[in-house]
């Protein structure tokens, strides 16, 4: 009994070990700086930047575009859905953000690779712990 509570618990909270790698998605989509302002606000420091450089850009954050990786449209639910990595330019700067992804489906079952299972059957997706970048050339990925 206690070795199966030790396993539910590994399974529970060892989320991170289930990051899903979007890179395995293959394809890029542009997005408006305004859709990733709930990852951006995840990190105090990083929403600081980010409001700082959109407001000597004098543009509202929706009219800037940044690309990211994106689910194709063979994805049953997720279809369009654009995740990390980000990458926007910022006046004569390019912000490239990163975050922990995690894919799940019914009753929080994690998908941790690109696979016919994955695409009918996951239905969410959360973005946790974003990491950033700022350079003065645009990033080879999104």
């Amino acid at each position: 009994m206690r070795r199966r509570l030790i396993i539910v618990a590994l399974v529970l909270f060892a989320g991170p070990a289930f990051a899903f790698d979007t890179s395995k998605l293959g394809q890029v989509g542009s997005l408006p700086l305004d859709d990733m302002k709930g990852l951006i606000a995840k990190s105090p420091k990083l929403k600081g930047e980010v409001d700082e450089a959109v407001t000597k850009l004098a543009k509202k954050p929706d009219e800037i575009m940044c690309n990211g990786m994106r689910f194709p449209g063979a994805w049953k639910e997720l279809g369009g859905v654009r995740v990390s990595p980000y990458s926007c330019q910022l006046g004569d700067k390019w912000l490239q953000v990163r975050a922990k992804v995690q894919v799940t489906g019914k009753r929080g079952k994690l998908y941790a690779r690109v696979d016919k299972e994955a695409m009918r059957r996951a239905e969410n997706v959360l973005e946790t712990d974003p990491t950033w970048t700022w350079s003065d050339k645009e990033p080879s990925e999104p």
